[in-house]
């Protein structure tokens, strides 16, 4: 369990295994009590609060800006896992809510006083509530644009001009290098600093440059994982390579062909330079800004600018930003949470040929190897309460838990017999019991009496296998029918998708955050897979429609193997292949969890690819 990584992903498959839902759900009470169980039996009780806190924390959280940092610091308050409270006093008086400290009364609400303040007015005039603060007046775009029941006006502002755009970023580079000294890349050569001729005018926020340049020269290691690490302002979510690739993708996107290539040629040969004064950094996982990356956002902005320069001829982008409410409402958006896109990474302002300003909103993707789903078949049930008992996970799991635990009791004499063999297969298996620190019939006695877990399943299931190894029929048996359970739920979890309408709904919603079909179709944005575009356009060159309502209608479970997710247009014709679907339970025989995944099938990529040639040729 050295590995972070690897440590939280076994926590989550135990979590996964005790659960009734087959999947961690931290909204759920009862989760955290599973949690709290699973590490007090770890022997990790001396850290279980830091680990749940960490687990439990809002990701997105606005942190608090200096001026309630200092607040709080006068107050003497100290972070307590679900708010600030003094140290040593019980319970909590202050959350953050929206990086602004809030007093709270003893049942967790907004304290009246507080609800006034925000009531009779904003910060200047908090303190004269008589005052009433006038309505800021905007001057809007000409032309009133809804998407999607959205409101995609834009107000007209000059973005340049904005305080967001202007501010620098925090911490300074002083309080930065304090903190990045563990973890800064080595020397040399020398740290990077992005060309000064293609950054001085930006058409995007200035501060994502520090921040760009902070990741090429921090190791993805500790706290050099997160955004905050680089900055005290609210970025965009996931992995730090991948937000490094979205704003390479934004920045790009908003410069010249000549000035992008001096921009990507500067970090490809920073790159070089540091790999090849330190070998230990070649595999692309010692480096945040990769290779691979930097081809992505390259890829990306062929994309999008392909696609900008088609539909909106004769257009010039204006500005880009990050997927941030201050970022977008600085280019003039109002009301962010309201009217954002849906998956949206980054916006682009376009002042059309009429001189119109618009937004567009793109979702990204690194290449056309795209996870739309990594989920558990637990969703089932949410989807459908009534389904079968055939698909039903937890029945699923509670009947193969029976059958181990069955076919263990009735194996025990041939299990004691096998293991005083002193074969290879039995010093093998003794092997196995030594580092899972339980033997066969410790494991087998706590499962039978409800103190199971998955590592106490996979000694029994292991133990089985040796046996059917050394010719034992009952094992074989078991082993067979295990398979046979597994195949036959998969089989029918996959007719059931697409069959039943509730499951077919519910697949939908769970893809959509990665495969926007609904959103795309609605023009309210589009999709930069690698080099390729996913838009209303492309939509109609492979569906025949860019109508959504149309497409889902037609969707098809297709068995393989190995089994997708498909669109038929007209009966008898052709079905084009979207998504490869794997149900699987994780650790079949003894895991308990059924996964459900959804990857972009290849040969949709091969789809999507002639369908760009064809739609943006003359680009």
């Amino acid at each position: 369990m050295a590995d972070n990584n690897q440590f939280f992903e076994d926590i989550l498959h135990e979590l996964s295994f005790r659960s009734s839902e087959g999947y961690p759900n931290f909204s759920k009470p009862e989760h955290i009590t599973l949690l709290s169980e699973i590490l007090t039996d770890w022997g990790l009780t001396d850290v279980k609060y830091e680990l749940i806190k960490n687990l439990l924390k809002e990701k997105d959280e606005k942190p608090l800006d200096a001026k309630e940092k200092e607040k709080a610091k006068q107050l003497k308050l100290v972070w307590k896992g679900k708010g600030y409270g003094k140290e040593g006093e019980e319970g909590i008086t202050y959350k953050n809510v929206d990086g602004k400290l809030t007093k709270i009364d003893k049942d967790g609400e907004e304290s009246k006083e507080d609800t006034k303040t925000k009531i009779s007015g904003a910060d200047d005039f908090q303190h004269a509530p008589d005052i009433k603060k006038k309505e800021k007046k905007v001057d809007k775009a000409s032309k009133p644009r809804t998407i999607a029941g959205k409101n995609k006006t834009l107000n007209k502002i000059d973005s340049m001009e904005t305080d967001e755009f202007k501010r620098d970023l925090e911490p300074d580079d002083t309080e930065f290098n304090q903190r990045n000294e563990k973890i800064a890349n080595p020397t040399p050569p020398e740290a990077f600093k992005l060309p000064t001729d293609i950054i001085e005018n930006p058409k995007f926020p200035k501060k994502y440059l520090k921040a760009l340049e902070r990741m090429v020269n921090t190791k993805p290691t500790g706290d050099g994982t997160k955004w905050t690490h680089y900055s005290d302002i609210p970025g965009g979510a996931g992995q730090i390579s991948a937000q490094a690739g979205e704003l390479m993708t934004m920045m790009g996107v908003s410069m010249s062909d000549d000035d992008f290539d001096k921009f990507t040629d500067s970090l490809l040969k920073h790159e070089e330079s540091l790999i090849e004064s330190n070998p230990d950094l070649k595999k692309e996982a010692k480096r945040i800004v990769t290779k691979s990356w930097i081809n992505s956002a390259r890829n990306n902005r062929k994309a999008i600018v392909n696609r900008i320069k088609k539909e909106y001829s004769n257009s010039e982008i204006i500005n880009t930003s990050w997927d941030t409410k201050d970022d977008v409402e600085s280019l003039g958006l109002e009301d962010y949470n309201t009217n954002k896109g849906f998956s949206t990474d980054m916006y682009i302002k376009i002042k059309t040929a009429d001189g119109e300003e618009i937004l567009d909103e793109v979702s990204l993707k690194k290449s056309t190897e795209v996870n739309f789903l990594n989920s558990s078949a637990g969703k089932f049930i949410e989807w459908d309460e009534n389904i079968p008992e055939d698909i039903n996970p937890t029945v699923y799991r509670d009947t193969q838990r029976e059958s181990l635990v069955s076919t263990g009791q009735s194996l025990t004499p041939d299990i004691d017999k096998f293991l005083s063999s002193g074969s290879e297969s039995a010093v093998k298996l003794r092997k196995l019991f030594e580092s899972k620190k339980i033997n066969f019939a410790e494991a087998l006695e706590e499962t039978k009496n409800g103190k199971g877990s998955r590592g106490k399943s996979k000694v029994i299931l292991e133990t089985i296998k040796a046996l059917a190894e050394d010719g034992n029929d009952i094992a074989k048996k078991h082993l067979e029918d295990v398979q046979t359970k597994h195949r036959g739920f998969q089989k029918k979890a996959i007719t059931a998708i697409t069959e039943n309408p509730k499951m077919k709904a519910g697949m939908l919603s769970e893809i959509r955050s990665e495969f926007p079909l609904k959103a795309v179709s609605d023009g309210e944005e589009t999709m930069a897979i690698g080099a390729n575009s996913l838009d209303k356009a492309v939509m109609k060159n492979i569906f025949g429609t860019d109508n959504f309502d149309e497409i889902k209608e037609k969707l098809e479970a297709q068995p393989g193997p190995p089994p997708f997710l498909g669109y038929r247009a007209e009966v008898g014709s052709e079905v084009i292949p979207l998504a490869e679907i794997r149900v699987r339970e994780d650790g079949v025989g003894y895991g308990g969890s059924i996964k459900f995944e959804m990857t972009l099938d290849k040969r949709f990529a091969k789809v999507l690819v002639k369908a760009n040639s064809e739609v943006y040729s003359e680009n």
